[in-house]
């Protein structure tokens, strides 16, 4: 069973991803704040964050940007999630290292669909 990381700080939005995703056959660990990521993920390492843009004391790009900086966390995939939908956001992300993006609200089944895909990508590139 994967195991992932939701870091949102609006618990209605932890709600609904822990809901899909626990139905979808995924352990889930949940987070609100981006200055308890790092410690978390070196701790617990987890198959996959999902990784909220927006959020009051530390934002998803500056939390992305320390995953991504630790050594031991860097292979960790990140899939940023945001009510904002923005282009030049969509670009940001990916240039920090994100694997995919996921905008709210979400289309049925996606969700589940874009962390299989990452998910089944991270197994390809670890076996290689």
């Amino acid at each position: 069973m994967s195991h992932v990381l939701i870091v949102d700080d609006s618990e209605d939005i932890r709600l609904a991803l822990r809901t899909i995703l626990e139905d979808a056959g995924y352990e889930i660990k949940e987070l609100s704040d981006g200055t308890e990521v790092l410690g978390a993920l070196q701790t617990d390492p987890p198959d996959l964050v999902l990784l909220d843009v927006a959020m009051p004391v530390k934002d998803g790009f500056e939390t992305l940007k320390e995953i991504i900086a630790d050594e031991q966390t860097r292979d960790i995939p990140v899939i940023m999630v945001t009510a904002k939908g923005r282009t030049e956001d969509l670009s940001r992300a990916r240039a920090l290292g994100a694997r995919d993006y996921i905008n709210k609200p979400w289309e049925d089944g996606e969700v589940e669909l874009r962390v299989g895909w990452v998910l089944q990508a991270q197994e390809l590139r670890v076996a290689s």
